[in-house]
């Protein structure tokens, strides 16, 4: 691993870390109302995202309007405004990401501090799969482990072509590619309001758009937080809810049938969710021999891979693509059912009562 990702890393989790000793947060005990605080949070972190998309995209249209009567002296004139204004948005762009990481990372510690993680994992933070480095890595926006793992490559059905591009895209900083991604969103405003409009009032019309990807990208970020820092403690009861016998005295075939569509999931997310390394790890080795898989065994293996999956965020295409197949074989009445009350469970810490047969 590079040594800018090492020190990006230990920026992370020393930035988590003293938030987390500084903050004012108090454990709340009561579930309910920690949800109510965890909702708070969450909304808070989304405002600041869209203010700081706002002050973001208005400085450099500032800088754009400044400069608006120098650009129309010349050609050469128009080059170096065009020169100041991408510059002037690569350090506003380089400010604003800074301000979400940070903002995020102090988020994610003050619900871990509300939700009250027990000592013993927060001692656990140098260890790669341990609860508070997936909450770290959501809070700043990296996908879970891609590297193979029980036996499960996330990447496998990547194809040759696919990893090449994944290369190409992991050389790209994150502020070029932000800062890019918004030129391009200028130059299709400029398509649409003609080719009259100036540079100014292009990135003033682009404001909007700007604080709506915030705001978005910065809800998935509170999701998959919240996903993780709730899941740590509902995981374990999804599993005693669907496997009331035990995980470990599943039958051959109900282990063949999760393992086999976790390993479906995770290639169609091209990385491995920390729910799913939890579940996993307990599962233990599947041996590749071919073992019958009966109705009933398949029933409940889709089940509570839909559960799973609900506790997991936000999901791409493809797994959406595989979550249909899930419905069609377990029912879609069924199926929404169970996302309900998984739903119910996250957000209102409503126990499960339903049987699962």
């Amino acid at each position: 691993m590079s040594k800018k990702k090492e020190g990006l890393k230990k920026w992370a989790i020393n930035r988590f870390l003293k938030s987390f000793r500084n903050s004012d947060e108090e454990a709340i005990t009561d579930r309910l109302e920690a949800d109510k605080r965890l909702d708070k949070l969450c909304s808070l972190a989304v405002i600041r995202a869209g203010l700081a998309g706002a002050l973001s995209g208005m400085i450099i249209s500032l800088v754009a309007y400044a400069l608006q009567p120098w650009e129309t002296n010349g050609e050469s004139e128009k080059l170096m405004v065009g020169i100041i204004v991408g510059i002037s948005g690569i350090v506003a762009t380089s400010i604003e990401l800074l301000f979400l990481y940070r903002d995020s990372l102090s988020t994610a510690a003050r619900m871990a501090k509300v939700l009250e993680i027990p000592d013993d994992e927060l001692n656990k933070i140098e260890m790669e799969q341990s609860m508070p480095r997936w909450l770290i890595y959501a809070a700043m926006g990296a996908p879970g482990h891609r590297g193979k793992l029980f036996g499960i490559d996330p990447l496998e059905k990547i194809g040759k072509y696919g990893l090449m591009f994944r290369k190409v895209l992991a050389k790209i900083r994150v502020v070029g590619s932000a800062s890019l991604f918004k030129s391009i969103l200028r130059r299709i405003w400029v398509r649409m309001i003609g080719r009259v409009a100036t540079r100014a009032t292009v990135n003033l019309l682009a404001l909007p758009v700007f604080i709506i990807l915030n705001v978005l990208g910065m809800r998935h970020t509170m999701n998959e937080m919240r996903s993780r820092l709730v899941g740590f403690e509902l995981t374990p009861k999804v599993i005693n809810h669907a496997f009331p016998e035990g995980l470990e005295n599943i039958s051959p075939g109900l282990k063949s049938a999760l393992h086999t569509g976790f390993s479906e999931q995770i290639m169609a997310a091209r990385y491995i969710h920390p729910n799913q390394i939890r579940i996993l790890g307990m599962l233990g080795e599947i041996k590749k021999s071919s073992i019958l898989i009966n109705e009933n065994e398949q029933r409940r293996a889709d089940r509570f891979l839909i559960a799973i999956s609900t506790m997991s965020g936000k999901n791409n295409y493809r797994h959406r693509k595989l979550s249909v197949e899930l419905e069609k074989r377990l029912g879609r009445k069924e199926a929404s059912l169970v996302r309900d009350e998984v739903w119910d469970a996250i957000h209102d810490l409503k126990p499960f009562t339903r049987k699962w047969e």
